[in-house]
């Protein structure tokens, strides 16, 4: 039987579960508090919950989330899976919607004392807070997806998160570009620009003598890395990290395909960044690109090939036989190292702003996942095949790909429809 022992206002029961490798006996415990008030009603009620505890453990339902707390558990999956499986970025958004959302309310409670209750409190509060749909969705997944491991474990005996009613999250708008615009962006990567340069004081640096630099213009043109960059972003609709991680082993010249087999992203603590395999199967590729896309990439490795040896000990990246695990998208410092993922963001708003102030143009300043947006509907445009589509995206589910391209699907349907009905009423 159970052994029990009265703790000040709690009894602690204990139930011996074997011994250790060692011959030393180990013990199961749980800290009760009775809620009968005289001492004959409080007797029968700890033995029957003693009877229970041992009777849970004996059957293998006894789940130590009953001790400890959410918070807590929290470390031991950051552990144990977490830092493995995620990316350091990835984690500190979690951590972040954590901190903020749901440790005041449940970190300190035990997780089999958590209710679908307690979580859905936090979600409303969220939402009476103002926070979007989709905002609270990601937060509620985090701890929906911390209680399914806690589940898995053996500590609680449900997910109870899954119980839990979400705000409805309407699909949003995507913004991409039409086949014109695209391609006035292409050609706007091969323009010169100019830039108007204040004048100010200098001091000669051997003598202290201050003279004056009067204003001037700067002409310039968008460096080579960023032509290849952008433009192969347009042909393949690859994602930021993919690109950011592309290395020349990944580029087959004769077969004119690209493979993503691994990714770029950011430090937990927004300095510095990480490489590592893409988060889904599906995500690892190979995607086929046209002849002159293949003859643009050849050329701009011998160029950066040409690089390397001007920089000489300056090349951080590889060389000789090793020269193709360099990264395709090197930085403009002309260091061999590897472009900084938010770079490509900046670079890219600052591209279509000098564009259409300079040209007069009227390209759409919409982000860069447009540019994966574009590249997808352009080619559902043209009637390609979803599922095919679908590869070349990445995505798990070709319903992904349909759920965010319906609008584009639909047209197509529609022309399918205008098509058959040409060719059925066809006279004869």
């Amino acid at each position: 039987m159970a052994s029990i022992k009265k703790r000040k206002d709690a009894y602690q029961f204990s139930v011996s579960v074997g011994r250790d490798m060692n011959g030393k006996q180990m013990f199961k415990y749980k800290t009760y508090f009775p809620r009968s008030t005289t001492p004959a009603a409080i007797r029968k009620e700890v033995e029957l919950a003693a009877a229970e505890f041992e009777e849970q453990v004996k059957s293998g339902k006894y789940y130590d989330g009953e001790r400890i707390t959410f918070a807590n558990f929290v470390k031991q999956w950051k552990e144990n899976y977490a830092i493995k499986n995620l990316a350091p970025y990835t984690l500190k958004t979690y951590e972040d919607a954590l901190k903020d959302n749901f440790y005041p309310v449940i970190g300190n409670m035990k997780l089999s004392k958590i209710t679908s209750v307690n979580i859905q409190n936090v979600v409303n509060s969220m939402v009476r807070k103002g926070a979007a749909p989709a905002t609270v969705h990601r937060a509620f997944y985090v701890v929906s997806g911390i209680l399914q491991k806690a589940y898995k474990w053996g500590l609680v005996q449900e997910n109870v998160a899954k119980r839990c009613e979400l705000p409805k999250v309407t699909q949003k708008e995507i913004h991409y570009w039409t086949a014109e615009q695209a391609q006035e962006f292409l050609k706007a990567l091969t323009l010169t620009y100019h830039h108007s340069v204040k004048g100010k004081e200098r001091v000669l640096g051997s003598s202290g003598k201050i003279y004056t630099v009067d204003d001037y213009t700067r002409s310039y043109t968008i460096s080579r890395v960023w032509r290849e960059f952008f433009n192969l972003e347009l042909h393949t609709g690859m994602r930021r990290g993919e690109l950011c991680g592309l290395r020349w082993c990944d580029i087959d010249f004769e077969k004119k395909t690209v493979s993503v087999r691994q990714v770029i992203s950011k430090l937990g603590n927004g300095e510095g960044l990480t490489v590592k395999e893409p988060k889904t199967k599906s995500s690892i590729r190979t995607i086929a690109v046209s002849k002159d896309v293949i003859e643009s990439l050849k050329s701009w490795r011998r160029e950066q090939m040409q690089t390397c040896m001007q920089m000489g000990n300056y090349w951080e990246g590889q060389r000789g036989e090793q020269f193709d695990q360099n990264f395709v998208f090197t930085r403009p410092d002309l260091t061999g190292r590897p472009i900084y993922p938010d770079s490509v963001g900046h670079k890219f708003h600052e591209i279509i702003q000098a564009y259409n102030e300079e040209y007069h143009g009227n390209i759409p300043d919409i982000n860069f996942h447009g540019t994966r947006h574009t590249s997808a509907t352009l080619l559902i445009s043209e009637g390609l095949d979803v599922v095919e589509v679908s590869h070349r995206l990445g995505h798990s589910k070709t319903s992904t790909t349909e759920d965010i391209y319906a609008h584009q699907l639909e047209k197509v349907d529609e022309h399918a429809a205008e098509v058959l009905d040409s060719i059925l009423n066809k006279s004869l």
